[in-house]
């Protein structure tokens, strides 16, 4: 049978058996888990299945298995006690607190490089609170605080800590949400824990939630990739539309969301009012590959050759986590020369980091951003496809 026909007989099975979750029917529940669990064994033992949908099978079956353990050990649930009773529990469903106990101790001056990045929010963000620049502000937008903002960019380039000095420049508390947090392994939680956060985002007077790798949860309802989450993307715009809109004097309510696959959302993520806001978060420019190298080099004792400038150029196109995976390599070079020195003769030798260890380091290294990936941000800037950009770049030569 097609794997389309299995995914939907499947889902059919999850809605049956979350009903029998619901109404506490412990036979229903024992009858339709083994029947989803035949199921996914046929398919993740089917070559032809694409891991996408097996991981999904996975994680519905690893919640099937707990809920038969736990009518083992435990009386069934009933109606009045389940979701949709009188408020009672829904047993896949643990509450969380999804903002952080403390503001975090960050400032726009921890952020290297990026200027651009940080003038975005200067004038989307930050002017609108300081009073120099209050009255221009409400010239142009009005009374409005709050926004909502979509970067984007290789992965590594530091949207998550950028958001993090946002809250901590701001003195908002904030959410950071892993998509991997949301998702559930039974229909309808993941629903849940979305509305979850922006409810608790709703009693704080100053908030900044944070959806890092927006992708997962919110792809194009289009495409194949999005089959599981389509009512996870109606859940999130339907509590995103009105929420930054808000009702008391100096209130500020902010949604940042993160991607590295911008081109994989939903266009209704992308339109007016939701993440209209959209900023390229790039590679470092050199004075910043600069700044990455000289923070880690100023620790480690190193050969004079050894300099900023020198690694800095080497390391063009690299992100900065991965400037910083290659000093951390790095430094790995004396320090086990060093330690093996100790083990044979009990003494240190005073090693250090020499223009050989860089250049052997950064020669096997494997950059996390490809020339494919920048072509592709390209495209997307350009607000064409990939393809067409190539056939592009293949007439121009």
């Amino acid at each position: 049978m097609p794997e389309a026909s299995m995914i939907s007989i499947f889902n059919g099975k999850v809605s049956a058996f979350n009903e029998a979750v619901t109404t506490g029917n412990v036979a229903d529940i024992c009858e339709i888990g083994g029947e989803m669990l035949r199921i996914a064994l046929e398919q993740c033992s089917n070559p032809n299945v694409s891991t996408t949908v097996k991981d999904t099978y996975r994680k519905q079956c690893s919640a099937v298995i707990s809920h038969l353990v736990r009518c083992v050990k435990q009386p069934p649930v009933s109606a009045s006690h389940s979701e949709g009773g009188d408020g009672g529990v829904d047993p896949y469903y643990s509450e969380k607190n999804w903002f952080s106990d403390e503001v975090p101790h960050l400032n726009f001056t921890d952020i290297i490089g990026v200027q651009e990045v940080k003038d975005a929010f200067m004038v989307d963000v930050v002017a609108p609170l300081r009073s120099e620049f209050q009255s221009t502000y409400h010239r142009f937008r009005g009374d409005q605080l709050g926004t909502q903002i979509l970067l984007y960019g290789p992965p590594g380039t530091g949207k998550t800590h950028i958001v993090k000095c946002l809250a901590g420049a701001l003195n908002c508390k904030i959410a950071v949400v892993p998509t991997s947090e949301v998702l559930a392994s039974v229909v309808g939680v993941a629903e849940k824990n979305m509305r979850d956060i922006f409810a608790q985002a709703e009693k704080l007077d100053r908030c900044i939630i944070f959806f890092d790798e927006i992708d997962s949860l919110c792809s194009d309802r289009s495409s194949d990739d999005s089959r599981h989450t389509k009512s996870i993307l109606t859940t999130m715009l339907t509590c995103m539309d009105g929420f930054i809109k808000t009702k008391k004097a100096n209130q500020l309510r902010i949604i940042v969301a993160a991607t590295n696959l911008p081109w994989k959302l939903d266009t209704a993520l992308k339109r007016g009012g939701r993440f209209e806001t959209q900023i390229y978060v790039p590679l470092p420019d050199s004075d910043a590959r600069k700044k990455f190298v000289e923070q880690d080099l100023k620790h480690l004792p190193h050969a004079d050759d050894v300099t900023a400038d020198y690694l800095a150029k080497k390391l063009d196109g690299y992100a900065g986590a991965d400037i910083r995976a290659v000093m951390k390599q790095i430094a790995n070079e004396p320090l086990r020369r060093e330690i093996l020195n100790i083990l044979r003769t009990g003494k240190e030798q005073g090693e250090m980091v020499t223009l050989a260890d860089c250049n052997k380091v950064m020669k096997s290294y494997i950059n996390g951003v490809t020339n494919e990936m920048l072509l592709r941000f390209q495209a997307y800037d350009m607000g064409i496809s990939y393809e067409e950009l190539l056939l592009k770049l293949k007439r121009s030569c």
